[in-house]
């Protein structure tokens, strides 16, 4: 005994925790209970037991739980014979006992090792539940009774029928009970009222009509076959649970009808009536779990294969997605990245035609919609012009919500707008409509994603999930495109006033340079042509100041250019101004030019004052100048003053204005000291940096 146990302990068939010793003494007061029940209510004269719940009990805990509980069913056998006190001795008590454990035991060892489960959602396991545990299970266990009986000293034709009779019971046991408790744990936690009031209808239909077959009705043994419709009916609408208590009900109504001598079995004799009750539930029941295990099988691989479709079609939409990323990750230029994305939604929705309609700023400024399209060239557009915001519009550029038609032609918004009233003619063809607008990440709506198909019902929630998907790649595009645009555009700007920095460097430079080298001119003419130093500082100081006045003027045009008659009122205002008359047009002259006539128009007013016009109470200075061909010619003529006396010498302000002025204005200077009064002839021509206004006198100064 003690080297059986091992042996036992070894194979890992024995009991190791309180919970398995718990589950083994539960399992064999369930076993002895279902035992005595059919003892005592299903035992026929000459036939023995009818059926043996106690089979499928003890199978369906030792697959459950596994092997360790084998047990329970020994010693619920053993149990059996004590509360029933059979006669048997101990040695065949613990002989069958043993032998129908092994009917549960060696069953579930063989489905563990052929790695398969014991839900009956196969044809494996089915046929396993069916030959392995039924069949199997039978032979060993009727096989140990017919030879403990043999033993005993039984005639061979008694031990014949009892060995039949103990082997349909016990498989009829297994397929009757075994599969309630194998498919119906936790089965009803994932079902919806509907469901469950599905199977309500079909084991109430089931029941009575089994119950009007075998237990108030008789006649042919055909009549039996009435409930195969209704057991194939739960088997395909719930597999293996739904044939499992379909079939158990059947089977019930049958035996007791049989025993209570009704049903279409009762006019037969005793043991062949049960026999025949056994057969017919054996058949009833391996047909029926077969049948829904070969449903379930399908239903399953019908299911993988929608789940691989669908697992392919996702992996092909999330490679389109993800190389739409990568694409517009990579691309700058908002034409090429918005038309990526367009392909991409054509693709992801299997539209027939998409667009994308957005704004964006040309060059003004100016905001103006584009497009891109797919699936149609870009000439099936142009003359329809750009998406009004209509009812079927307006969602889409207001942002509001995705718009998905199966047939915007019999949509209610459609077709209520002049001049088309729905789609232009020449169109293309549109059933299907589905658009989707486009948020940037500020919330500014850009523009909207259109997807269209001739067919109706083409987009469904995954297409719309998807163009969803897709529109906010096509945000991330134009606001990628849009930030490059922005840093091009500011680098751009950069470089203009970077270059506008050196050329101002370099322009400051230069006229600093040409200012000092006309100061020190200045300087040095004046202490040349003076005869004492107080005279060439005033003389300096006089001539600093003109030119100062002159930087003046051109700074306020940002030495662009100086009007003539500015510098006119320059030379007039330190001396006597109200006796200068200057008239002529407006003309603005370049900086150069402005420097040399204005330090002339100085020259002319000092020495006007000292010695001419203006030296006279009643002297006056008229200065006209006139535009003609091209030509500016300016006259200085004074009238009024003392008479006019040639120098003797030709000083710093006389080589100023016949020399320096016309080599710098690139004209003729007449200087002529007439006796009524000095004038002074400037003609030269006008360059492309003068700008002569309108011919209009300007009041006198």
């Amino acid at each position: 005994m003690t080297s059986v146990l091992r042996g036992l302990e070894r194979m890992n068939l024995t009991p190791r925790t309180l919970r398995e010793w718990l589950l083994v003494a539960s399992l064999a007061l369930i076993y002895c209970a279902g035992a005595v029940i059919s003892l005592r209510w299903a035992v026929v004269p000459g036939a023995g037991t009818a059926f043996w719940p106690s089979a499928g009990i003890a199978l369906a805990a030792v697959a459950y739980y596994g092997p360790r509980v084998w047990l329970g069913a020994l010693l619920g056998r053993l149990l059996t014979f004590w509360v029933m006190a059979a006669p048997q001795p101990l040695w065949t008590q613990l002989v069958i006992a043993t032998a129908t454990a092994l009917g549960a035991l060696v069953p579930v060892l063989v489905l563990n090792r052929l790695k398969t489960n014991a839900m009956l959602d196969s044809l494996p396991s089915a046929l396993w539940l069916v030959i392995g545990a039924g069949a199997g299970g039978a032979t060993i266990s009727a096989g140990a009774g017919a030879l403990m009986l043999l033993l005993s000293g039984s005639a061979p034709g008694k031990v014949d029928q009892a060995f039949v009779n103990w082997w349909f019971g016990f498989l009829t046991g297994v397929l009757t009970f075994a599969p309630v408790f194998l498919t119906w744990r936790g089965a009803l936690e994932r079902w919806s009222p509907t469901r469950i009031g599905h199977l309500s209808l079909i084991c109430v239909a089931t029941g009575a009509l089994a119950y009007l077959i075998f237990l108030r009705g008789e006649g042919a043994y055909s009549r039996a076959w009435f409930v195969f419709p209704l057991l194939v009916w739960a088997g395909l609408a719930f597999d293996a649970r739904g044939a499992a208590l379909a079939s158990l009900l059947v089977s019930l109504c049958a035996f007791v009808g049989t025993l209570q001598g009704g049903g279409p079995f009762h006019n037969a004799e005793p043991s062949g009536g049960i026999l025949l009750t056994q057969q017919f539930v054996a058949v009833m029941a391996s047909t029926t779990l077969i049948l829904a295990a070969v449903a379930s099988e399908r239903r399953g691989r019908e299911a993988l294969e929608r789940s691989e479709s669908r697992y392919k079609a996702e992996s092909a939409a999330l490679a389109v997605l993800n190389e739409t990323g990568a694409v517009i990750a990579a691309e700058l230029d908002l034409e090429r990245a918005v038309q990526v994305v367009i392909d991409a939604g054509a693709a992801l929705t299997r539209a027939r035609y998409a667009a994308f309609f957005y704004t964006a700023p040309d060059t003004q400024g100016q905001s103006m919609m584009l497009y891109a399209l797919s699936g149609a060239p870009r000439s099936a557009f142009e003359a329809f012009g750009h998406p009004r915001p209509t009812e079927v519009f307006a969602p889409t550029f207001e942002g509001s919500a995705t718009v998905r038609s199966g047939d915007i032609t019999q949509d209610p918004r459609y077709g209520h707008n002049a001049p088309h009233f729905g789609m232009p003619k020449g169109h293309l063809p549109v059933r299907s409509y589905l658009a989707v607008p486009v948020r940037s990440r500020s919330g500014e709506i850009i523009g909207g994603l259109f997807f269209g198909h001739s067919d109706p019902d083409v987009f469904d929630e995954r297409a719309q999930w998807l163009a969803e998907g897709v529109a906010s790649h096509a945000a991330i595009a134009i606001d990628n495109a849009r930030l490059y645009q922005s840093a091009q555009a500011e680098l751009a700007q950069r470089r203009r006033a970077e270059e506008l920095q050196r050329l101002l460097i370099n322009e400051l430079n230069h006229r600093v340079k040409n200012t000092l080298a006309t100061v020190q001119s200045l300087a040095a003419q004046t202490l040349r042509s003076s005869d004492d130093l107080a005279t060439a500082r005033e003389a300096f100081d006089r001539r600093l100041m003109a030119l100062s006045a002159t930087h003046n003027l051109l700074t306020q045009s940002s030495w662009t250019s100086a009007e003539l008659g500015d510098l006119v009122r320059q030379a007039a205002e330190p001396f006597v101004a109200d006796r200068f008359i200057a008239e002529g047009p407006s003309v603005s002259l370049s900086p150069a030019r402005s420097l040399a006539l204005s330090m002339a128009l100085h020259e002319l007013s000092t020495n006007a004052l000292k010695y001419g016009a203006l030296s006279a109470p009643d002297g006056v200075i008229r200065v006209t100048w006139r535009v003609a061909a091209g030509q500016l010619d300016f006259l200085w003529a004074e009238e009024g003053g003392p008479p006019v006396v040639a120098p003797t010498r030709r000083g710093f302000g006389t080589r100023l204005i016949s020399q320096a002025l016309a080599r710098e204005l690139r004209g003729k200077v007449r200087l002529e000291h007439d006796p009524a009064g000095v004038r002074c002839e400037i003609s030269f021509p006008l360059d492309a940096d003068d700008a002569p206004g309108p011919a209009e006198p300007l009041p006198a100064v």
